[in-house]
């Protein structure tokens, strides 16, 4: 049996969650060890990038890790109609930015382990593993900010039932384009499609719910012939599945908590999920050194009621705009337009209740 490792607080994911958790918890005086099971941070980037610039009041942005500034949102409606509105926001270069969060967090005292994968968990010992080998970690906090797929999420019963899978491109711009543009189809099923412009390029994707007979490629497809980039040079490629069916039922559980995607806290209509991940990896963060500190567990349940207390209405708004959205879903452009202008972020009934939200659960 090898030799088992003691920390105050195993995080397992070092995107901008877990970061920002082994951050604030290592900052505090609390033994830290944050894992990573990709070789290398940030890479390969599973995200669109666009972020509101709120996010900068949370943590900081290097110059070098922004594309693009961003003023203006373009919505482009089934029926062609077309809003434009203000919203400042930053187009990132996400793999410099989890890169320069993991380094924040390193710098605070939390030691990195790149490739290892917390894989399982016997009564209060997590089994790492790398390729062939295994170490065993005891932690007396564990965190989970491994994704929507979470392996920590599971061993708590806390797994996620509802996702879009997206598709998406870096191409080359044939010309610079300086609004972040959204785009509602019927083919993009439950989903919408997207164009974030990073100077030169630009990122365009679609997420689309497969349940509802969304099909990421053929989606994707759609979208760059209707903006005439089909063939355009393509940089990049990536796919992935984002939650949108709000927050796990619990945030905690007993010494366990849950962050980012891992909890379910990426918006349930956009998608975004940077900006939820970076708040509630902080606050996750800071209730586990105060439980370190004080010796005393229950000082965990500290997170939950900050997050409910910042983001809980706003969330709920958001379960019941995605609800809405999916049980108004239509082939007709003109009834797609009108569910999307009840749902959507750029439309101002975005936060009027909405009757009959729960029918699609």
């Amino acid at each position: 049996m090898s030799r088992v490792e003691a920390c105050d607080v195993l995080v397992a994911g070092a995107g901008p969650a877990g970061c920002c958790a082994a951050q604030r918890a290592a900052a505090a005086g609390a033994r830290v060890i944050l894992v990573e099971k990709r070789r290398q941070i940030g890479l390969p980037v599973q995200c669109a990038e666009f972020v509101p610039w709120q996010l900068g009041q949370h943590v900081p942005i290097p110059g070098g890790c922004i594309a693009q500034d961003i003023e203006a949102m373009r919505t482009v409606l089934p029926d062609g109609r077309a809003v434009v509105k203000a919203s400042r926001g930053y187009v990132l270069e996400r793999a410099l930015m989890d890169k320069h969060l993991a380094v924040l967090a390193h710098r605070a005292g939390a030691e990195l382990w790149v490739g290892w994968k917390a894989a399982e968990r016997d009564g209060d010992v997590v089994l790492l593993r790398r390729g062939q080998r295994e170490a065993r970690v005891r932690p007396r906090i564990i965190v989970g900010a491994d994704g929507p797929a979470s392996t920590v999420a599971r061993w708590v019963g806390m797994p996620q039932e509802h996702f879009v899978h997206g598709a998406e491109v870096e191409v080359v711009l044939p010309t610079p384009r300086p609004a972040a543009e959204i785009y509602f189809h019927p083919a993009y099923a439950g989903g919408y499609g997207w164009l974030f412009p990073k100077g030169e390029t630009a990122n365009v994707g679609v997420a689309v719910n497969v349940g509802m007979g969304g099909r990421p490629g053929e989606a994707l497809a759609h979208l760059l012939d209707s903006l005439d980039l089909q063939a355009a040079s393509v940089v990049g490629r990536l796919g992935g599945a984002v939650p949108t069916g709000g927050p796990v039922a619990r945030l905690r559980a007993g010494n366990v908590l849950l962050v980012g995607d891992a909890a379910g806290l990426a918006h349930p209509v956009t998608g975004g999920g940077i900006a939820p991940a970076v708040l509630s990896g902080q606050m996750a963060g800071e209730a586990a050194a105060r439980a370190v500190t004080g010796g005393d567990l229950s000082a965990l349940g500290g997170y939950a009621a900050g997050w409910q207390e910042a983001m809980g209405g706003p969330m709920r708004q958001a379960v019941a705009n995605r609800r809405y959205l999916d049980a108004h879903w239509s082939q007709d452009p003109a009834a797609l337009s009108a569910a999307v202008a009840e749902t959507w972020i750029a439309f101002s009934a975005y936060g009027r209740p909405k009757p009959g939200a729960g029918a699609n659960g």
